[in-house]
């Protein structure tokens, strides 16, 4: 890599990092043939995840560049065979999903999770991690599930409030009924 295409990958790496991601994987995926990295590349990108092997020095450097030091914690886990994934969408878990369903499909442990940034929270190595990812819920989630969760009681009090109303509507009809306004008019009821 000549200098000029350094400064170029180090200053999308700054961008990366600083301000368009908001899901950011580390990866990984020595030990994987060519036909299984095509393969992830192919199932990050059906979901606008982006993956790019990448030098640890070059990301050592480009974490220092950045003005906020959060990214800091990744320094002890930069060795080794390093891939990148990184995305815009606010689903963190997607990425863990698509490298657990890989697991199991080709029956290995790799590509491993050597660290990820997602919802604000720093994930470190291995399978339990992962597993964490794979079941992070994202703020739609969480929503959907309060709105369920709501939508219960708010059925119950709704179906007592018209069953309730049906009774006193019934007992109102009764009683008119059988008073003496309900005798003379009965005709109307």
């Amino acid at each position: 890599m000549n200098k000029e295409n350094k400064k170029k990958a180090l200053s999308e790496l700054v961008s990366i990092l600083s301000h368009n991601s908001t899901t950011i994987y580390l990866i990984d995926m020595s030990e994987l043939n060519s036909n299984q990295i095509s393969f992830l590349r192919k199932s990050f990108y059906k979901y606008n995840i982006k993956m790019r092997m990448i030098k640890n020095t070059l990301l050592k450097r480009a974490i220092n560049e950045i003005e906020n030091k959060k990214f800091d914690s990744f320094f002890p886990i930069l060795n080794g065979n390093t891939t990148i994934l990184f995305s815009s969408c606010n689903v963190a878990n997607v990425a863990a999903k698509i490298i657990k369903n890989f697991h199991i499909k080709e029956k290995t442990d790799k590509p491993y999770l050597k660290g990820a940034y997602a919802q604000e929270f720093f994930y470190f190595g291995g399978n339990k991690d992962l597993n964490l990812l794979f079941h992070l819920k994202s703020k739609e989630d969480f929503i959907i599930e309060i709105f369920k969760l709501l939508q219960f009681p708010i059925k119950n009090i709704l179906s007592s409030l018209l069953n309730s109303t049906k009774f006193k509507i019934c007992e109102i009809l009764e009683t008119l009924s059988s008073t003496s306004i309900g005798k003379k008019n009965k005709n109307y009821l």
